[in-house]
């Protein structure tokens, strides 16, 4: 089997989904890599840096649901996952959210609708999302488009390069590179 990865609290690194330690590689039921931190519920973005995909307690983003997906996810429970953030698509354009479909649904083995959900959490201002960007190159990996991972790899190693080890991206973009180098090893 396939291991993906997704960087840091609550990122996108390996798909095997690790939903505890920040920015570390985990595997849990065949999703290698999606980090959360279900210590502080929420408190971190998606993708492990400060700002980020949104704060879940505003309005439209229930944070309980939100919390409760992705524990949900954690015990490999994609299918009810998925009917939970289908829900909660609906009722928010938070890309926090998309990013957890997308998680749900590589899960499922829908690697083509995984992209999409990745695609749109994908990016603030410049930058993509490591965990995010990640996970896209998970399911282009899974779709056969070995050559779109490869693309994503070298933006990921670009942004690496320019964060450096100082900038708040720095652990989160070095678990992405990490999970799509193995991916496509």
């Amino acid at each position: 089997m396939m291991r993906l990865t997704v960087p840091a609290a609550l990122g996108f690194v390996s798909l095997g989904i690790a939903m505890a330690v920040p920015a570390q590689a985990q595997h849990v039921a065949g999703v290698s890599g999606v980090h959360f931190n279900l210590g502080t519920p929420m408190s971190a973005p998606v993708n492990g840096y400060a700002y980020g995909f949104g704060d879940v307690s505003r309005p439209g983003v229930p944070g309980g649901d939100m919390v409760r997906a992705q524990r949900l996810i954690a015990a490999g429970d994609y299918a009810q996952a998925d009917d939970l953030l289908s829900v909660l698509v609906g009722r928010s354009s938070s890309r926090q959210v998309r990013f957890l479909k997308g998680v749900a649904r590589l899960g499922m083995g829908d690697a083509a609708a995984a992209r999409r959900y990745f695609e749109q959490s994908l990016y603030r201002g410049r930058n993509g999302y490591p965990g995010a960007m990640s996970g896209l190159a998970l399911a282009e990996i899974r779709l056969g488009n070995r050559d779109a991972a490869e693309n994503i790899l070298t933006k990921l190693r670009y942004q690496q390069e320019r964060c450096g080890q100082s900038c708040d991206r720095a652990k989160p973009l070095d678990a992405a590179v990490s999970v799509v180098e193995k991916a496509l090893a």
